[in-house]
């Protein structure tokens, strides 16, 4: 079995994690985390939310674990964003994440490390470039019923209280799904 690093190609987890006070979680297994530009931008872009000033904070906090990953589709997101502030941008989350596996991983990822993706948004699970090769699915529910079991969390149930008090309701769904063409498997 290899370690993964672990990226985060959907704003669910940070604003769960983030809303339970539990974002520290990500960096105690000490893997390099990668956030898709897109992404960070979605769950930043308004000050106002706490969820933003919480996400921010926590990249801002840990440079050397935590990288915001630019993408192509990314920028030119922004540049459109710059040319027409009032501009409506819709599902270029998906297809960062998908820029990201198929142009930029490799260059920051060795070609047979596995890749664990950490998601609450279902679309990502539909996405065919996902479900291939060196990629291993982790809901966060699923996430935080390992951390539990690896002994870095007391209680997963606790913390899931926590994000559905906060008045967000993720999918409850149990995902850990191997990274098929890893041998050995990932975890």
């Amino acid at each position: 079995m290899k370690r993964v690093v672990l990226v985060i190609p959907d704003a669910g987890p940070l604003i769960s994690l983030g809303r339970a006070h539990c974002l520290d979680l990500l960096l105690q297994l000490h893997l390099p985390i990668y956030l898709i530009d897109q992404v960070y931008f979605e769950v930043t872009r308004d000050p106002a939310f706490e969820d933003a000033k919480l996400v921010k904070q926590f990249v801002e906090s840990h440079p050397h674990q935590v990288q915001v990953v630019d993408t192509q589709v990314g920028r030119l997101a922004q540049l459109e964003r710059q040319m027409n502030p009032a501009v409506r941008q819709r599902h270029l989350g998906e297809a960062a994440i998908t820029d990201f596996l198929t142009n930029q991983l490799q260059e920051l990822v060795a070609p047979s490390a596995p890749v664990i993706l950490l998601f609450e948004d279902n679309d990502v699970r539909r996405m065919n470039v996902l479900l291939r090769d060196r990629v291993h699915l982790l809901s966060t529910k699923a996430f935080l019923i390992g951390m539990e079991k690896l002994g870095y969390l007391q209680s997963a149930e606790a913390v899931w209280t926590a994000i559905l008090a906060s008045g967000r309701h993720p999918s409850d769904e149990i995902v850990d799904q191997s990274a098929p063409a890893i041998s050995g498997g990932s975890y």
